[in-house]
């Protein structure tokens, strides 16, 4: 299908398959010497089962302005645009004057090996890219302090994951006679407690900076603030703390995703189970973040007088992954994708975030020190509540304008001075 979509980029750029569905691709430049760039996307999508999708979704159907399908904001139109800014680049005969390497994993949303074997080729063939961009933040609207114009959120590090098991134990029974330390209730509380006591919040380096290139474009209280963050960062980093957009900014977060109790509605189980969810903060790591849950079990388990009842561990299979190395956001490569916002967002903003979720970028660290994540696409508020939900939507016009976005990335890539 790529083939017929995209004749020039297929049959031009030189293909190389990863895991049989990952997609390596290079763009022979005019000087083999220069650093080549990497522009990543990833073609897999999360399922739609039980959700009910006003049309198909994934037929792309165009109504009222807007492309309706499963991968329009997460994460095909990245891929796709890209695509189309090749196609569009070959057509008028450019040559770049570096190697232009493009990767798609195809499991980006399992949380599958793809990108690292990626980087361990790219590794293994002494490829070492000048500067990696993949997908993460936006153009958006409705961000915090007042902000009134779009904001190109730069994603310049990610924060690390891990899933725990949250495991209680006691001797089960019959619902007739419950009590306050059976399985369930235990878990219920345990879990409560780790899930309310993330720890203290913390403003590092890019969020500072995030928030003071916010704040320039906000009311005067908020330059005033961040023009004084010496005084004020505690406070601070308790205001956002409190945000929901803005607290996983601050801290380590734990989200209850998964419980397991009895398989009948009458019995007491022996045993119930959790998995949390852990997003951690840059500023901490991820035997930090483990030593905290065990922490707080351990005080509820005091607490309610049933000691070695709880268990934290990490659970099978899950990831591993620490935060991602923070990305110079104060040089010629961070400079070269605010132009490139500016020349086709001249309404917007850009400033440097942390990545609240995982992407492939992370593995792409051990091949390269400047790696960042921007979808170059319009998303409203509305637009990001529905990534992996239903009705996944992206406005023609914004999905033309990322198009721009990339055409504007290669074409530029003479003046990249890295």
């Amino acid at each position: 299908m790529l083939r017929e979509l995209y004749p020039k980029t297929l049959a031009t750029l030189e293909l190389t398959r990863i895991d049989d569905y990952g997609i390596l691709m290079r763009w022979a430049g005019a000087d083999a010497t220069r650093g080549p760039v990497l522009l990543m996307a990833h073609h897999d999508v999360v399922p739609t089962e039980g959700q009910d999708w006003t049309y198909p979704p994934f037929a792309a159907e165009i109504h009222e302005g807007r492309i309706w399908a499963r991968g329009t904001t997460d994460n095909k139109c990245c891929f796709a645009a890209i695509m189309e800014a090749f196609e569009t680049l070959l057509g008028m005969g450019y040559v770049p004057p570096r190697d232009v390497w493009f990767f798609s994993s195809c499991r980006e949303e399992t949380s599958c090996s793809t990108a690292d074997h990626a980087a361990a080729w790219l590794a293994d063939h002494d490829i070492h890219p000048a500067m990696v961009l993949d997908e993460g933040g936006a153009v958006a609207t409705g961000v915090p302090l007042g902000v009134t114009v779009p904001m190109a959120m730069v994603g310049v590090s990610e924060k690390g994951h891990v899933d725990l098991t949250v495991r209680a134990t006691s001797a089960g029974g019959h619902a007739s006679a419950p009590s306050d330390n059976d399985a369930p209730h235990l878990l219920v509380r345990a879990v409560e407690r780790i899930c309310s006591h993330p720890g203290k919040p913390y403003v590092d380096v890019a969020v500072r900076d995030m928030l003071a290139e916010l704040a320039s474009r906000g009311p005067f209280v908020y330059r005033l603030v961040f023009a004084n963050m010496w005084l004020f960062r505690p406070l601070v980093g308790r205001i956002l703390a409190s945000g929901h957009e803005t607290g996983p900014l601050v801290r380590t977060t734990y989200a209850l995703t998964q419980l397991e109790g009895a398989t009948t509605r009458n019995v007491l189980p022996p045993e119930a189970q959790a998995n949390l969810n852990v997003r951690v903060a840059p500023f901490e790591t991820v035997e930090r973040a483990l030593a905290r849950a065990l922490s707080l079990a351990d005080t509820e388990a005091d607490a309610s007088g049933a000691p070695g009842s709880l268990t934290v561990g990490v659970a099978e299979n899950s990831l591993f992954n620490e935060p991602a190395p923070l990305s110079p956001h104060d040089d010629a490569a961070f400079d070269y994708i605010r132009c490139c916002v500016a020349g086709v967002y001249p309404e917007a903003g850009c400033c440097p975030y942390v990545q609240t979720s995982c992407s492939d970028a992370r593995s792409m660290s051990v091949v390269c020190k400047r790696v960042y994540r921007l979808a170059p696409f319009l998303y409203t508020p509305e637009m990001r509540s529905r990534v992996h939900g239903t009705d996944e939507y992206i406005p023609v016009e914004s999905y033309k304008r990322g198009i721009a976005f990339y055409v504007a990335f290669v074409r530029a890539l003479d003046e990249l001075d890295v």
